[in-house]
């Protein structure tokens, strides 16, 4: 029995061990990651290329828009949070879009993105200028967008990401209220693409191109 109960606690030790290596190259894995994506998201973006081929060859054009995306010290919202403006490319004060994104890790080590909608959008207006602003930031100052988490995953020289729970709503005044929106993005080191599908009740699209959904951005800058 002493030798029974021996063997059973050594392989129930091995196990433990085994369990929490794997469970720490996991962690070690999605810090990496995290870094990575916190590395390579700041920056100035624009998908005027893109527009402009869009009408080279005859299609409905994506908006020519810029995006700059700053890194904010905003511990509320979590550890990698940033803060995005979007504008119409030839007009930066036509914002046409503000938000801030945040990335973490779940229990399992999945990599997830939350992102949150600006209560008084006037009042983070131009930002990224000085985004000491934030420090003033309270938690109701910002809206997540409740089931629209994204979860990111590495591939070989980029990463890609998908809206997991297919529940992602938000209230879009111009588009008549509340809709469903179908989010995806990818990002490397000097690209961020980004979809925003947004449906109605019905299942019509109001907003975006189901052929081809993705703005692409490419990086002109750094910060």
């Amino acid at each position: 029995m002493g030798k029974f109960l021996r063997a059973w606690l050594s392989a129930t030790l091995f196990g433990a061990g085994l369990l929490l290596a794997s469970c720490a190259t996991e962690e070690k894995r999605a810090e990496s990651e995290i870094a990575d994506i916190v590395a390579w998201l700041p920056g100035h973006y624009d998908n005027i290329e893109q527009s402009q081929e869009d009408a080279r060859a005859g299609r409905t054009p994506h908006v020519a828009l810029a995006v700059t995306i700053v890194p904010i010290d905003i511990p509320t919202f979590g550890d990698h949070v940033f803060y995005l403006q979007e504008s119409v490319a030839d007009d930066p004060r036509r914002v046409t879009t503000q938000r801030l994104l945040s990335f973490y890790t779940d229990a399992e080590q999945h990599v997830l993105e939350a992102t949150y909608t600006l209560g008084e959008p006037a009042r983070w207006r131009d930002a990224h200028l000085n985004p000491d602003v934030f420090k003033g930031m309270m938690y109701k100052d910002a809206t997540p967008l409740t089931g629209c988490e994204l979860l990111w995953k590495k591939e070989p020289a980029r990463f890609v990401a998908v809206s997991p729970s297919g529940q992602c709503r938000a209230t879009i005044p111009s588009l008549g209220g509340g809709v469903k929106l179908l989010r995806r993005a990818e990002l490397s080191a000097d690209e961020w693409f980004t979809s925003e599908l947004a449906y109605n009740s019905a299942g019509v699209l109001l907003q975006g191109d189901a052929a081809d959904p993705f703005y692409r951005f490419r990086k002109r800058s750094g910060l």
